[in-house]
Formats: structure tokens, sequence, C-alpha cells
């Protein structure tokens, strides 16, 4: 493996823009230093850079709050304009959330986690809370288990080898062979649910995106209500997401009639 020499600024530049990413409330300096064991010296200096570069911005004046800056968003929407898929996929997603009334996401896999890349809530009766570039589980959200089930499973199971998995809900599959499970049954329906297992009121469905190689580039899902979930309505809702995601699939160079076919 390649070994690259990280220079030292540069890494504690882009740890605080993680951190930033990662914290859903401002952060003071101290806040900062302390989360990243960070000289307090060091922080200001960097801190300083970084708001004349527009990545991080003041937030309240009186308490010395920061928050992401503008170039964070800037270097963020850049990133995602280059992915083909995002393109491809906005208005699938779009027609998803004015037919079913409910947010459409889509996602992809990164280091075990799966990342919001855009989602269309014009038409949402009920707003999830997740924002574009948040990380979640792979193995609670409909996003996540609909990349697991395009996985080899050999894959799965070094994913999850390293001991106690966590749950977000009670509802939340925590062990190996209750994900092996959800697998085997998302791909026989050709859709993954999330029932009420990453957060308590949401019900969501969804499917991988598969490349000419079948192999899965991301995926979609929709997320609704889960007390106004009926069979007929998941029934109507699963429809639309794979056929939302054929159709992205095929743009793609996907050649199958149907998703999750030949995986073992």
């Amino acid at each position: 493996m390649e070994k690259f020499r990280v220079n030292k600024s540069a890494d504690r530049a882009l740890d605080v823009l993680v951190l930033f990413a990662q914290s859903n409330v401002p952060l003071t300096l101290n806040e900062i230093c302390m989360s990243l064991n960070m000289p307090k010296s060091s922080g200001f200096e960097l801190i300083q850079t970084m708001l004349a570069k527009r990545f991080i911005e003041l937030d309240d004046p009186r308490v010395k709050t920061y928050r992401l800056g503008l170039a964070a968003f800037e270097t963020g929407m850049a990133y995602l304009s280059n992915l083909e898929i995002t393109h491809l996929a906005r208005p699938v997603l779009q027609e998803l959330n004015r037919q079913t009334g409910s947010t459409a996401f889509l996602g992809m896999e990164d280091k075990g986690n799966v990342v919001y890349l855009d989602k269309a809530e014009n038409h949402s009766v009920m707003r999830p809370t997740a924002k574009l570039g948040s990380r979640r589980n792979l193995h609670t959200t409909g996003l996540g288990k609909a990349l697991l089930a395009a996985m080899p499973l050999e894959k799965v199971r070094y994913m999850f080898s390293d001991g106690e998995i966590a749950g977000k809900t009670p509802y939340s599959k925590v062990t190996l062979p209750d994900i092996l499970e959800d697998i085997r049954q998302t791909r026989l329906r050709g859709y993954s649910i999330d029932d009420r297992e990453d957060n308590l009121e949401m019900y969501c469905i969804g499917s991988a995106i598969f490349d000419q190689s079948n192999q899965a580039a991301a995926a979609v899902s929709v997320a609704s209500v889960s007390s106004a979930m009926t069979p007929e309505r998941e029934q109507a809702i699963a429809r639309l997401v794979t056929e939302a995601a054929l159709k992205i699939s095929r743009q793609l160079g996907y050649v199958g009639e149907r998703l999750y076919i030949n995986l073992e």
C-alpha cells in the first residue's frame, strides 16, 4: 500500500472540517481544540486562516461559536456536480417525491456507512432529518440495507466481524444472522425495508442502483411516516422505488431485467 507524507497543518485543517461536518451545533474554539486534542494557540491560528478562506464562519459573535462556511458548501457541491449519478438521479428523485408525497433520497456506501448525496422533498408531508453529506448505518437505513444486499456476503461478514453491532432503535437488527437474513429477504423482494430501525417514526423502502458491471453504484429510497404505512402503500411505493432504481441503473449501462439478480 502506498504511504503518504501527511502535512500536519493540512491534516489539522481537514480534521476541523470533518468535526464540523459531524456536529449538529456550532462549536467554540475551546470545544474544537478539546475534540481534536490540539493546543489552543495552534487552534486559534488555524481557525483564523479558515475564517479568512471562508471554510468556516462566525456563528454567534457574543460567545464566539463557529460553523461551516460557504466555501465548504461550494467545495462539497463541486464534488457532487462531478458525480454523474447525481445528475441522472435528480429528476427521478423529484418524480418519486411527487408520486409518493414522501422524501426521496440518494446515497452511496463509503467506508462502511451510507452517505446521503441528494434528496427531493418539495411534496413531502413530513420531512426526515437526514442531512446531505451525513453518514448513517448501513444495517439500519433503507438506503444502507439496499446497498448491503448488493454486496458479496463475504464482504458483509467481514464488515460486521469486529464484535458488537450497534443499533439505533429497539427494532434495529444487531446480530449477523439477522442482518444476513434481512439481506436474503431484500434480494427476494427486490427492495429493502427499514421499519423504524433507524428512526422510530419512519418507514423506508430502498433499492440499489447497479452499473454496467452489476455493481451497486448508489441506492435510492423513500422515507414515509411509519404510522401511515399499510401493505397496499408499501407495495405501491416499492414498485415506484424499484422502477426508479432500474431507470437510473439502465442509464449507467445496467442490462438486467430486474435488480438483485445473480447475487449469491
